[in-house]
This record gives C-alpha cells, sequence and structure tokens, in this order.
C-alpha cells in the first residue's frame, strides 16, 4: 500500500525507515482483538454492475530464487543479493530515492530517483517520480517525472503496473517496457498486487481519500480491463504501506489482511472469479499460542495452494520484537487456518529462496536467514 496523505508522511516515513534498520517493532493488538471467530461467514458478493463473473486465465509463476533486495525507502546505490552463495551487498550505478521491485526475468528495477516530499490528488497522497534501470546496460528510462503513487513489475518483466495521482482521481496504469501506456482502472487506492499469471490485478477502493467509489477490494483484467468486485472489504486507509493482496500461485484466490486500525482485523478470502467470499479465522486450538491472531499483515502462498507462511502482527514483548514466522494449513471446508508451526522469530519476511521449500527472513540484528519449510 502507498504512503498516505501527506499530512500524514512523517508517521509513514517512520514505518518505512524501521522496516530498513535491524529491527521491526510489531504492533501492539488490543487482547480483545485477538479472540478470533471460529465460524467463518461464507457470503455471497453483490452483482457487480456489468459482469457476474469474471473468468481468468491461470498459470502458476514459480519466483526466482535469486532476490536483490533493499527496503523501500532506504535511499543510496547498495542492494543485498540473495540466494547467489552467501548474502553480499551490490552497488549499483545509480542512487536511489526509493524502491519499487527488481524483477529477474528482464534484470531491472523500478525506483524512484527522489524520496517523497510532496503529495497529489484528491487525496493528496505522497507521490514521486519513476524510473526504470537496466542493469545489463545501466541505461535509465525515466517513466514518470512526478504524480507516481506506486509502482509493481509484472511477473513475466515485460510490462509494470503503477498508479498515477491526477487532479480527479487515482488511475492504474499498465505500461509494457515498448511504452504501449492504457489505463485499467480508476478511483483506485492503494493495496494491491499483480496475479502471478499476469493477467489480473487486484486491488482496493477504501473510503478517506476524498473519491467517490464503493468500498472494497476488485479485480481488473489486463487484457480485456473487465473489472469485478470480489470482496466489501474497506481498509479505510489502514495498515501498513507494505500491505497487499496475496495471490495463490495459481491466481484463483486472493487473500487480503484488514488489520492495524480501530476496526476489528478481518483476513479476507476470494475467488478471482468473483463468486465466493469469506472471513477467515485461525483454528481456536491455537488460542494459548503467543502468535495467535487473525491480524497477518505478511503473507505467502506455498507452492502447494494449501499452506500459507505468514508473519502475524504479535510479539512476546510489551514494546515490540521479533515477530513470530508460522506455517499455516488453509482449511477450505471451515475457511480456517489450522495446523501453526513456529517455524521462526523474525524481523522481516522477505520472499522465496526456493520456491516451495524454504523463505528468506531478516532477523533481529540485522542478519538474512534462510529458513526451511516443514514437510508431511
Amino acid at each position: 500500500m502507498s504512503c498516505r496523505t501527506w499530512s500524514t508522511l512523517l508517521l509513514v516515513t517512520f514505518i518505512a525507515l524501521t522496516a530498513c534498520g535491524r529491527a521491526i517493532e510489531s504492533p501492539q493488538v488490543d487482547e480483545s482483538q485477538l479472540e478470533t471467530r471460529v465460524a467463518a461467514t461464507l457470503s455471497a458478493m453483490p452483482e457487480p454492475t456489468n459482469i457476474a463473473t469474471l473468468e481468468l486465465p491461470t498459470a502458476t509463476t514459480v519466483p526466482a530464487t535469486k532476490i536483490l533486495w533493499t527496503c523501500y525507502s532506504c535511499r543510496g546505490d547498495r542492494m543485498w543479493v540473495l540466494g547467489d552463495g552467501e548474502p553480499y551487498e551490490r552497488t549499483l550505478p545509480v542512487s536511489m530515492g526509493e524502491y519499487h521491485g527488481w524483477n529477474g526475468e528482464s534484470d531491472r528495477i523500478l525506483f524512484s530517483k527522489e524520496f517523497t516530499s510532496h503529495g497529489a490528488g484528491p487525496g493528496n497522497v505522497s507521490v514521486r517520480d519513476l524510473s526504470i534501470l537496466n542493469l545489463t546496460n545501466s541505461a535509465v528510462e525515466v517513466i514518470h517525472s512526478d504524480n507516481v503513487v506506486e509502482a509493481q513489475w509484472a511477473p513475466d518483466g515485460h510490462a509494470i503496473a503503477y498508479i498515477l495521482a491526477t487532479e480527479s482521481t487515482y488511475e492504474l496504469h499498465w505500461r509494457t517496457l515498448d511504452g504501449m501506456d492504457r489505463v485499467l482502472a480508476e478511483n483506485v487506492t492503494f493495496t494491491w498486487s499483480v496475479a502471478p499469471s499476469g493477467k489480473a490485478i487486484a486491488y482496493t477502493r477504501e473510503t478517506g481519500y476524498e473519491l467517490d467509489i464503493d468500498p472494497g477490494l476488485y479485480l481488473v483484467r489486463v487484457d480485456t480491463e473487465e473489472e469485478i468486485k470480489i470482496s466489501d472489504v474497506d481498509k479505510h486507509g489502514t495498515g501498513s504501506i507494505a500491505d497487499r493482496p496475496v495471490w495463490s500461485p495459481d491466481s484463483t484466490e486472493v487473500i487480503l489482511a484488514h488489520w492495524g486500525g480501530p476496526d476489528e482485523p478481518r483476513l479476507v478470502w476470494a475467488k478471482s472469479d468473483g463468486s465466493a467470499s469469506a472471513d477467515l479465522a485461525i483454528d481456536p486450538s491455537h488460542s494459548e499460542e503467543w502468535w495467535y491472531t487473525i491480524s497477518i499483515p505478511f503473507l505467502l502462498w506455498d507452492l502447494d495452494g494449501d499452506h500459507l507462511i505468514g508473519a502475524p502482527a504479535a510479539s512476546k514483548e510489551m514494546l515490540g520484537g521479533p515477530s513470530p514466522l508460522v506455517y499455516y494449513f488453509f482449511d477450505r471446508d471451515s475457511y480456517t487456518l489450522t495446523g501453526g508451526v513456529l517455524l521462526a522469530e523474525i524481523s522481516q519476511l522477505i520472499g522465496w529462496a526456493v520456491p516451495g521449500e524454504s523463505v528468506w527472513v531478516r532477523v533481529f540484528g540485522g542478519d538474512f536467514q534462510e529458513v526451511p519449510l516443514p514437510f508431511e
């Protein structure tokens, strides 16, 4: 999710810089919020305006095992290389103000030259420039000199998606590397992600940004620009700048965490064709565990489609400390995350090391570790 309104930029900057340091202080959740609903609520979604369900091509994309990583707001020309022997730092040919992602297929980095310094659009959301660095030849292509809220790579590296602030709305764009740029949707907000298939984008419409919207979680097809509402969840601009909808490996399901604000936390699951939606629960047999909470802002969907790796917003220490890394089984019959296994205590979940086998994390003290997943 992007930085919020310019009036709250100092708070957002603090959150982003905390992620760049040696430790992430997990948010403290009120004890009353930790009592998870046992019964999941399966709800049929309202009929969208123009389309009943959305048929999507499916594909499983295995992430690259090599990662170029730095935090969102860690400025400079240094990045960590993970998955190429021992972790080491690499010097880039340019200095970055903000980092939006590296794609291994195209070996390009999406970045901003400057750190955000102002807001734009109806909600005065922080914006910045956007460029692409080609690591093969060090060439830099400027995409926009200003007004970009956030940007992400398509999985195949042949296109980018980005949100552009205009005077009246926030536009979701799709731009191929050859320069073809088109608007997929308007009045979007800033919790969003591209499907592993590269064929669709999930995004929120949230209250609090001076937009005339029907709040919820939406999905748009890249090829046809057909749009559908798949959940009624309204995040109200809360959560973390790193929040994103989490896709199943075959692009048929989406999970979105709603946490961090005054509302009761929710973990919302939806079919990507719009046919069903439900609030997930945590197995009550885990209620005595310190990591027992439905507030799980950081998730990876295992390649088997039946397990999730999560970093719940929980800590054993009153003033913050290591976050749990937990491996869950997703029971679709009861819409419950069960069989939880505590894998490690971490500072940050980064991504896959060996897809389906292990993940990269950062631990307290700043070191990187590869954590293996359990095997049945």
